[in-house]
């Protein structure tokens, strides 16, 4: 994206709620205080825009105060964070899910008589499958290692 570029942003999905409407539920005292559905919706627009500035038209938040909440507000920090890890969590949950039809796809690919090129990007992804595994599978070792020697050491 160049420089002052603005990302396109759309708010088809997500129609403006009126302050008024927004302010009817719990809202904390203090002057330019948000309700916790306001700051609920700046949460789901921060994992959905492509922005934090779309996130901001997007929630009808002042990109400023957004922002202000992502380095300031430890709760609201400590709030998107949870909401981020149950997204990643969700997400890969798909992807264990899709891991049997991926490796037989990926066992039919090497196979594949006609395309040579297929068969070595099947090939070189289940090497790299195995690598990452055999590297996972060592730093998991070397971690218990460690653990069980600051355990013994505390005794």
């Amino acid at each position: 994206m160049s420089r002052g570029a603005l990302p396109h942003c759309t708010r088809d999905d997500h129609p403006q709620t009126s302050a008024d409407a927004r302010e009817k539920v719990a809202t904390p005292a203090g002057h330019g205080a948000k309700s916790d559905a306001v700051r609920e919706a700046a949460i789901r627009a921060l994992l959905t825009a492509k922005s934090i500035q779309c996130a901001a038209k997007q929630c009808s938040v002042n990109e400023r105060t957004l922002r202000r909440w992502l380095t300031e507000d430890a709760v609201f920090m400590a709030e998107y964070d949870h909401a981020r890890q149950a997204l990643h969590r969700a997400g890969m949950a798909r992807v264990q899910a899709l891991t049997g039809k991926s490796v037989e796809t990926l066992e039919e690919l090497l196979d594949a008589k006609e395309f040579p090129a297929v068969r070595l990007g099947a090939a070189r992804t289940v090497v790299e499958l195995g690598i990452h595994q055999h590297d996972t599978e060592i730093i998991l070792r070397k971690l218990e290692d460690l653990e069980g020697a600051h355990e013994r050491g505390r005794r």
